[in-house]
C-alpha cells in the first residue's frame, strides 16, 4: 500500500508539460467534426515555443506551474462537449 502511494506521489510531481507553467491546454474543433483536446507550449525560452508539447512531454525550458495542473483528461468541463 504504502509503496503504491510512493509511486504515485513521484508520477504526481514529476516534471512533464502538463504540469509546466507555460503549457496550455484547449479544446478545437478545427475539422468542424469532433474537439479534441490540444497542449501547446506558450515558454519563449523553449525549442517548442507555440507548438504542441513533444512526444517526450519535458524539455530543458520546463518550469513548476504555480497552480498545480494535469493532464488533458482533467481539464474542467465547461463545454458540455465529450472528449
Amino acid at each position: 500500500m504504502l509503496d503504491r502511494l510512493r509511486r504515485w506521489l513521484r508520477k504526481a510531481q514529476a516534471p512533464d508539460c502538463y504540469n509546466c507553467e507555460f503549457s496550455q491546454t484547449f479544446r478545437s474543433n478545427g475539422d468542424g467534426q469532433v474537439t479534441r483536446l490540444h497542449t501547446f507550449c506558450r515558454n519563449p525560452r523553449s525549442p517548442h515555443h507555440n507548438r504542441p508539447i513533444p512526444p517526450e512531454r519535458i524539455c530543458d525550458a520546463w518550469q513548476k506551474a504555480s497552480k498545480p495542473k494535469g493532464p488533458p483528461e482533467e481539464v474542467e468541463e465547461i463545454t458540455g462537449l465529450t472528449v
